[in-house]
């Protein structure tokens, strides 16, 4: 299992929000996806039956999105915009950063199994944004913080598109 932070900019809107993203947490990323290899031995969860890469070596990949349509084979809420999901995505090496995390992909499956479909959580954006939105109990998922909590980490709201990659490097790496 394999945790990809997103470096490029993508155009429009989200381009921008990249931009925001990267200035307000002094980083190099605006997102973060948990990745599924074959060999992880969850191919039985995934929409298709396998973790194999696609013929364009799109590997399956975990996170909430803010202005991405939810696929279709989503359990909950596909076709809405915005919320936990399961995608298929080329880790050109040019947009992303992949490191190798040690943990559990059955645990990781099944917290995403669990969470798959919950909206977007525009409020941990504004709390990441401005101390004094208060956070609490909320359904609602940001990307690092549904990877924070497939990889295990208590109050995986903590953790920023910055701030995680960092916390699961190797040392020295």
């Amino acid at each position: 299992m394999k945790l990809a932070s997103y470096k490029a900019t993508r155009t429009g809107l989200q381009g921008a929000l990249n931009r925001l993203i990267r200035w307000r947490f002094s980083g190099a990323y605006s997102h973060t996806e948990i990745v599924f290899e074959p060999g992880d031995g969850v191919a039985a969860y995934m929409p298709f039956g396998s973790c194999e890469p696609d013929a364009d070596g799109a590997m399956w990949c975990a996170s909430s999105v803010a202005l991405e349509r939810l696929p279709a084979w989503s359990r909950y809420r596909a076709g809405k915009v915005g919320g936990v999901r399961l995608k298929r995505i080329v880790l050109d090496p040019a947009n992303w950063d992949v490191v190798t995390v040690h943990t559990d992909p059955f645990y990781a499956i099944k917290v995403f199994q669990a969470h798959e479909g919950n909206p977007y959580s525009w409020r941990l954006v504004a709390k990441f944004a401005a101390w004094a939105v208060a956070m609490g109990s909320t359904r609602q998922k940001a990307c690092s913080q549904i990877c924070a909590d497939m990889l295990g980490f208590d109050d995986a709201w903590r953790f920023d598109p910055c701030v995680l990659p960092v916390v699961v490097r190797p040392r020295g790496a």
